[in-house]
């Protein structure tokens, strides 16, 4: 028997045939799925004003209930946790760059955060159905969801920077400019200026006594000049101020080019006897041009600031103070450059005929101010050096201890 052609027509009996099992079921389903529907229907009526009679009964229930959180909730928000919470929280988030801030928040973000607040109304809730009359929650407790809304926080920016182009990348972060540094603040005066005198063996034999009645209350003596001299009549006068109840003090004429400072400064300390009694100032180094040339005796600026240093750090080391600094204007600009290397030294100014020395460039202000060659004290004869100090008596008491 040949088998039936693909493309071979059935007749409509046969096809009647074969399809009918199938349309039978397809009715069957149909007719219990109306009976289903029909039955849900019948049921849902049925439910339906039992679900009327609850929701009129919970409708004032909730109401009720509403009513109670209220003031609950404005507690939440009052409570000083939860004021902490956002103090905390709103440092982070102003850290923020801008477009993190502005983006739109992903679902994971924004489960956190519901996580964070939950977690927090919870354990206020808690607190206060506890009969707590202050919500407290422990600090543990509020740090948790903070870190995990950070962890959040930088997910978020990660693909934001990796998003970044190498030349985003590679700019430096600005730093902020330093603060400047603040300048010496010059101490207020201890009293009116102080009035003093300084001598060498030219002024030959002084009457202390009626000095200190002239109301001159300090002097400076002259020990040594340079290496080849030394003042004859150191002792009467230095002693003999003290024991006329002056503040004494002693210095050296410096000679930079005829020996080395160290030799110098050994040799006026030797002579000049500086104790710490409380009734001496310190030693002072005499800065002048040559007397001879009237330059800074063959040195240069550098060689000048080198020797000025030597000397006075030998006599640091030996009587524990930073010597007064001797020096007129334009000896501090010609022979020293103007340098501000001293600055820290107290400065013993000579500049004559004015109202108000100019000070050098380097020093803040002048302590001493020599203002005239030309006095005249009782107790000494002929003219002498007449001198100033600013700060006030009991300042100078200070700088003698």
């Amino acid at each position: 028997m040949n088998p039936e052609s693909s493309d071979q027509t059935r007749s409509p009996e046969n096809n009647d045939r074969a399809s009918y099992p199938n349309e039978a079921a397809d009715r069957g389903l149909r007719s219990a799925a109306l009976r289903a529907d029909q039955a849900l229907r019948t049921a849902v009526d049925r439910v339906r004003p039992a679900a009327h009679r609850v929701g009129e009964w919970l409708a004032p229930l909730i109401q009720r209930v509403l009513q109670w959180l209220a003031p609950l909730l404005q507690r939440i928000q009052e409570a000083p946790a939860v004021r902490r919470l956002r103090e905390r929280v709103a440092p982070h988030v102003e850290k923020l760059p801008e477009s993190v801030r502005r983006a739109p928040r992903t679902r994971s973000m924004q489960a956190g955060a519901a996580i964070a607040a939950v977690g927090v109304v919870g354990l206020m809730i808690g607190s206060a159905v506890a009969g707590s009359d202050e919500t407290k929650v422990d600090d543990a407790a509020m740090e948790a969801p903070i870190q995990a809304q950070q962890a959040q926080i930088q997910e978020q920016q990660a693909p934001i920077q990796a998003q970044q182009t190498p030349a985003q990348a590679e700019q430096p972060i600005p730093q902020e400019a330093p603060a400047p540094q603040a300048q010496p603040v010059l101490q207020a005066p201890l009293g009116p200026p102080v009035e003093g005198i300084d001598v060498s063996n030219h002024n030959g034999d002084i009457d202390w006594r009626r000095v200190a009645a002239d109301g001159k209350k300090f002097t400076f003596v002259l020990a040594t000049d340079g290496t080849g001299f030394s003042n004859p009549r150191y002792s009467e006068q230095y002693h003999g101020a003290k024991n006329a109840g002056l503040i004494a003090g002693a210095y050296h004429f410096a000679r930079p080019g005829s020996s080395s400072a160290e030799q110098q400064a050994e040799r006026f300390l030797n002579i000049a006897d500086y104790q710490a009694d409380g009734k001496t100032l310190p030693p002072v180094l005499d800065l002048e041009v040559d007397p001879n040339s009237g330059g800074c005796y063959g040195l240069s600026v550098a060689d000048m600031h080198l020797w000025t240093k030597t000397f006075n750090d030998k006599v640091k080391e030996r009587t524990g103070k930073d010597p007064i600094i001797y020096a007129n204007p334009s000896f501090w600009r010609q022979c020293m450059g103007s340098t501000d290397t001293f600055g820290g030294h107290a400065l013993w100014l000579a500049s004559y005929g004015v109202d108000s020395p100019a000070v050098p460039n380097g020093f803040n202000n002048w302590d001493f101010w020599q203002y005239t060659d030309q006095g005249s004290v009782a107790g000494i004869g002929g003219n002498t050096d007449l001198n100033q100090y600013q700060e006030g008596f009991e300042r100078l008491k200070q700088l003698a201890s």
